[in-house]
C-alpha cells in the first residue's frame, strides 16, 4: 500500500477564484478582463436546473451559451434569470422565438441593481463588426 500524498505546486500569482470557477458568467470575470461590457454571439440555449437560494427550491432555468473568440462555444453561459433581460434579449435581437436567436451578436454589459453589480443584456442590438468574444 503506498501511503504518500500526491501534491501540486499553486501558482502564487493564481486568482483564488480559479479554485472554483463559477457555472455561470459573473461580474467578477469581466472586472479580471478588464472590460465592462462584451459583445458576443449566442450560440445555443439550454434549460439548466438552477437552485435558487432565497426559495430553496431548484428549478429549470434558461442559460445561453456563447461562441468564444476560438470558434469553440464557451463553457460558462449567461443565466437568463430575469424578465428584463428576456425582453432585452427579445428587443437585441428582434426575436420571438429561441431558434432565431442562434448566431445573433448581444451586448453583455455591466449594470448596477439595488446597488450592487450585475451582468445585463443590452436592449440595443450591437453595431456591425466583429464580436469581441470571450
Amino acid at each position: 500500500m503506498n501511503n504518500t500524498t500526491r501534491t501540486t505546486s499553486v501558482n502564487p500569482d493564481m486568482l483564488l477564484d480559479n479554485f472554483f470557477p463559477a457555472r455561470f458568467l459573473t461580474v467578477n470575470q469581466f472586472e479580471r478582463w478588464g472590460v465592462q461590457e462584451l459583445t458576443v454571439e449566442i450560440a445555443e440555449f439550454q434549460l439548466e436546473e438552477v437552485y435558487e437560494p432565497t426559495s430553496r427550491t431548484k428549478s429549470d432555468m434558461p442559460v445561453i451559451y456563447l461562441r468564444a473568440k476560438n470558434e469553440e462555444i464557451h463553457d460558462q453561459g449567461y443565466l437568463l434569470k430575469t424578465r428584463a433581460d428576456k425582453d432585452a434579449l427579445k428587443s437585441a435581437c428582434s426575436a420571438t422565438k429561441v431558434s432565431e436567436l442562434i448566431g445573433k451578436r448581444i451586448r453583455i454589459f455591466i449594470s448596477s441593481w439595488r446597488g450592487k453589480p450585475v451582468l445585463r443584456i443590452d436592449p440595443k442590438a450591437p453595431l456591425n463588426g466583429a464580436a469581441d468574444g470571450l
